[in-house]
């Protein structure tokens, strides 16, 4: 999962159909979890989806455009629009199935 900053957003999330953008802290424990399901099932889904990745405390202009006040939390986007988003803690079957609402693959 790549790293993305706020100047490069608008051109990176147009490269592929989806884009999965992950909000998150490196001191959050939730956010790791995250990290690693979000890795796990990036393979699965990178024919037509983007996987990246902001620091909140590095970049905070991008969370405020998506009004980020919790984290971990994932953004999903279809053609460069947001389309679903979510918060919180969740298991790998969670964030999978959260995946495959939206994308096919």
């Amino acid at each position: 999962m790549e790293n993305i900053r706020a100047q490069d957003f608008e051109s990176r999330i147009r490269e592929k159909e989806y884009c999965v953008l992950l909000f998150c802290s490196p001191m959050n424990v939730n956010c790791v979890l995250a990290e690693n399901a979000l890795s796990c099932l990036e393979d699965g889904y990178s024919e037509n989806t983007s996987f990246f990745k902001s620091d909140i405390t590095e970049d905070v202009a991008l969370a405020q455009k998506f009004s980020v006040f919790s984290v971990p939390r994932v953004c999903l986007f279809h053609n460069g629009s947001p389309v679903d988003a979510l918060t919180g803690a969740v298991s790998h079957s969670v964030m999978k199935a959260f995946l495959d609402r939206t994308i096919s693959h």
